[in-house]
């Protein structure tokens, strides 16, 4: 390795509590775009803005919060450190892949492109949005797989290794996470009008599968007597004169309680979008409503939501709902004759009369 790492730099000398705050570094590969995310966003949301139509600010923040996620991720010390510490590694995979694509999503970016683009342009993006490839990747199951296996391939590989020493590899990887992330949080958080819709149930029952898959990424790492990568860390421990083993049981650590905590959030944001959508459903029931029944002014509302819940209230007249007497010619309506050989042909009898008598209705 000859102390390179990945970022072309020397090793870097061992991290310090005032190094975590003031040890930084901006590649421009990874900050020109993040500043052109940004400002096509912003371009986005002026041109909507000064078409009439209001957008957000909370949308607004949230791009950047996603956007300055991924800059703490690889320009601030864990950026400087990913590749000489496994611990910082496992940090920044969360980072990229766990949190910058949960407010990215959020942000609803397809939306505000289909309202601000071009005709042409959002033809060509509609077309994208709704081609059988991306249907494929942003099918909620195939973005899963993506999700969970793609740690597993990168750290039990030799793609791991060539990460750390190759820089191209490296950035590529930043990316790679960003996106596998974005697949699987658009369809669970996002807004945007994706062309696989994914009911609330079974958004829960994916984030409730995470939590296991982290926990059977991070616990092996924790507990491994041996290392990952092991020509290249042991020559960094050497540097420091530290014992790369223990880093590499943190940042397995870091990888299972890291998962769980992201985890939490997002049964939070999940279940609060579950109870606006709820919210949003029962005003569109209510307008309905009051376009067959009339409006809300003209509903009577039941005696529990009046303003004097402990008031006296009138008992309810059962009079109104008593059984109404059938009339007269009903009753000859119902009643049965049948004609009595040897009688008179004018002479009938009654069913009625023969059950008051207590005789039989046939006769013999």
């Amino acid at each position: 390795m000859d102390g390179i790492l990945a970022h072309g730099d020397q090793i870097p000398p061992p991290l310090t509590p005032i190094g975590v705050l003031t040890s930084w570094t901006f590649d421009p590969w990874v900050v020109l775009p993040v500043l052109l995310a940004a400002a096509v966003y912003v371009l986005g949301v002026r041109t909507l803005r000064a078409s009439g139509t209001s957008w957000p600010v909370s949308r607004t923040l949230l791009w950047f919060v996603g956007l300055g996620v991924i800059i703490v991720a690889t320009s601030s010390s864990v950026g400087v450190y990913d590749t000489a510490m496994f611990s910082m590694h496992s940090i920044q995979h969360m980072l990229l892949q766990m949190i910058a694509p949960a407010p990215l999503g959020m942000a609803a970016p397809v939306t505000l492109a289909l309202r601000t683009l071009p005709p042409q342009p959002r033809r060509l993006l509609l077309a994208v949005v709704h081609s059988r490839p991306f249907r494929l990747l942003t099918h909620p199951l195939v973005a899963y797989g993506l999700f969970v296996v793609s740690p597993f391939v990168l750290i039990y590989s030799p793609l791991f290794e060539a990460t750390l020493t190759n820089d191209f590899l490296h950035n590529l990887t930043h990316v790679h996470f960003v996106l596998v992330g974005t697949l699987l949080y658009w369809p669970l958080l996002g807004y945007d009008p994706l062309p696989n819709p994914l009911p609330f149930v079974f958004r829960l029952m994916l984030i409730l599968g995470l939590g296991p898959a982290h926990i059977i990424l991070g616990i092996p790492i924790m507990q491994m007597n041996t290392l990952l990568a092991a020509d290249y860390f042991v020559e960094v421990g050497q540097a420091w004169g530290t014992d790369p083993l223990d880093d590499q049981q943190i940042g397995g650590g870091l990888l299972w309680v890291f998962g769980d905590i992201v985890v939490m959030f997002m049964f939070t944001g999940m279940f609060l979008q579950w109870n606006r959508s709820e919210r949003r459903e029962q005003r569109r029931i209510d307008r309905h409503l009051d376009r067959l029944h009339g409006p809300k002014t003209a509903t009577v509302p039941p005696w529990w939501l009046t303003d004097d819940p402990q008031a006296a209230r009138p008992m309810p007249n059962f009079r109104e709902y008593a059984p109404t007497p059938a009339p007269a010619d009903k009753r000859a309506a119902m009643e049965v004759t049948r004609q009595v050989p040897g009688e008179p042909a004018g002479e009938m009898e009654s069913v009625d009369d023969d059950r008051d008598s207590g005789r039989s209705c046939h006769r013999l």
